[in-house]
């Protein structure tokens, strides 16, 4: 090995699309651009971008791992909507699904992201087995389900995601003192993906360390058939067997030349160069600069480094819901994000009472700013619950134009003045993003509420069992009213015959009208990871599916 004078690094760099396994007790998929040391396992990459957004999707949709940004332990009486619209296996009811149900699916997930399709298969149908012979046919119906979605994704060429049988080519640049490195990913006439790694570049420095550098660091989950290179380099054979012996499998790096052969690298190339360079001319804004530019533009006391904007959804005065986000020094906060359901028909009235939940259970917020989706009305009611609460946090108003409810035409302040929204500000995206994402909660929230409110009648009235019992029952009977028909005898023997006097009380409190009105369970859900620079990978609904994506 050469003396290296220099660390070529691109840890902060944005890469190819890749999925996320994180590191938890039910551990969730998320896209993402960026690969850290955090203990959670990644995949990929996956490319086309529209693609790798069908993959999310159809992972979700077909292993329902959990989705959500919440803490889960298993002690919710009910499961949220997500696992009624069967996205989730709703790990946070415990007697619905624990680690030992959870683990055999996160099992199959790692075997299909890494593509190895006869290790599926063998693994599938040992489940669908094992679940057979423990009678649990719903559970080998589930497995089933999963090999056919699956087998039926591999033989669609359309999501051929995988780079296994791709080229890519690296091209270097000197100019300017700088040195920028080039990487195009292409199969056959096809361009799948490009990127660029730019360094500053002093007299006396070895492109072949930076090329080096980048290409080690660039496969973090997997290579592809063949990577070519416009000049060769000192320890390239050592590269090889390092990137060779990381993945399991042989890695080729071959010397093109300064110039790629192939027409569709060129083109490839030169459209990669031109969007590099109108990236170079944005201005990059610092979480203390967007601050700072709040303060002068609202007149707030201090910068803000917390942001948290909330809005209210409804239909005709039903189905009330609210949704909040956070921003914090730079950072979408996900796991703060929340989502309620409301028996309010005002949505004044919801948007106020999920802010007053909101701050009573966090009375210590450090929240620098508060932005409410909607006019004058909004903010007046976001202040009341705030003067309540004894809090003194800027309220403002962002205000759509007519007719046009994804734009902001203007902020409105507590004190009655106008701010006419300028997408050149950066300050002022970062409330557009921030009022987007609450926006797209309570609007996420609305449609789960009206869609899966019936899931929550049983709940109301059987609330001595527990979901799975319920579930059992609804399987047994068919419907709500023939479980009801059946009465309290009948359902203690498909249950449990000492449960007769629980259950016989639950059905009188039905009868009389005191059963609990059980809102549905709304969470915030996120399929890419928030500071993993890929805001743009969340997903496309598969075609042949029809179930709500949120």
């Amino acid at each position: 090995m050469p003396n290296r004078r220099y660390n070529f690094s691109i840890a902060d760099e944005p890469l190819y699309p890749h999925i996320k396994l994180t590191d938890e007790e039910f551990p969730r998929l998320l896209s993402t651009r960026r690969i850290e040391d955090d203990g959670a396992e990644y995949f990929g990459p996956f490319l086309t971008r529209s693609t790798a957004r069908i993959l999310i999707d159809f992972l979700n949709a077909t292993f329902r791992l959990r989705s959500c940004t919440i803490e889960v332990d298993g002690s919710f009486e009910t499961p949220c909507t997500q696992y009624y619209a069967k996205r989730c296996l709703g790990p946070c009811v415990s007697s619905l699904c624990g680690t030992r149900d959870y683990a055999p699916v996160l099992d199959l997930v790692r075997v299909f992201l890494q593509n190895d399709r006869k290790e599926f298969e063998m693994s599938a149908l040992a489940l669908i087995d094992a679940a057979s012979e423990e009678m649990n046919f719903e559970r080998a119906a589930f497995f089933r389900d999963i090999l056919q979605n699956v087998q039926a994704f591999w033989s669609d060429k359309r999501r051929h995601v995988w780079l296994d049988d791709a080229v890519d080519t690296f091209v270097i640049e000197v100019e300017d003192n700088v040195i920028r490195i080039y990487v195009v990913t292409t199969r056959r006439a096809r361009t799948l993906g490009s990127r660029v790694f730019v360094f500053p570049f002093f007299e006396g420095m070895d492109a072949c360390e930076v090329l080096r550098d980048v290409i080690i660091q660039f496969y973090r989950a997997n290579i592809p058939r063949e990577i070519r290179v416009p000049f060769d380099f000192e320890d390239r054979r050592d590269a090889t067997r390092e990137l060779s012996r990381k993945f399991g499998r042989p890695a080729k790096i071959v010397v093109e030349g300064p110039t790629p052969e192939r027409i569709t690298a060129l083109k490839a190339l030169a459209r990669t160069k031109l969007d590099a360079g109108l990236e170079s001319l944005k201005p990059v804004v610092t979480p203390a600069q967007i601050g700072k530019s709040l303060k002068k533009l609202f007149g707030l006391k201090r910068s803000p480094s917390r942001i948290e904007a909330f809005d209210a959804a409804h239909i005709s005065g039903s189905f009330a819901t609210a949704g909040k986000s956070v921003w914090e020094n730079g950072r979408l906060i996900t796991d703060q994000y929340r989502a309620s359901s409301s028996e309010h028909t005002s949505e004044l009235a919801t948007l106020g009472e999920f802010i007053d939940k909101q701050f009573a259970a966090d009375k210590n917020s450090l929240a620098g700013m508060i932005l409410v989706d909607g006019g004058k009305g909004h903010v007046n009611a976001a202040l009341t619950v705030l003067s309540k609460l004894s809090l003194d946090v800027p309220v403002v108003g962002a205000v759509k134009p007519r007719g046009k409810h994804g734009d902001i035409s203007h902020f409105l302040t507590a004190d009655g003045r106008r701010i006419d929204f300028n997408p050149s500000v950066a300050a002022m995206r970062v409330l557009k993003l921030l009022r987007d994402e609450a926006h797209d909660l309570a609007n996420a929230a609305h449609g789960q509420s009206r869609d899966m409110a019936h899931f929550y009648e049983l709940a109301g009235i059987l609330p001595s069992l527990n979901e799975k019992e319920r579930q059992i029952l609804l399987a047994r009977f068919g419907s709500i009213r023939k479980i009801i028909q059946a009465g309290a005898e009948k359902i203690a023997v498909v249950i449990d015959s000492d449960r007769y006097d629980a259950i016989a009380a639950d059905l009188k409190n039905f009868k009389n009208g005191r059963s609990k009105k059980n809102l549905p369970l709304i969470v915030p859900v996120r399929y890419d990871d928030p500071n993993g620079l890929a805001g743009d990978l969340r997903p496309i609904k598969s075609a042949n599916r029809s179930r709500r994506s949120s």
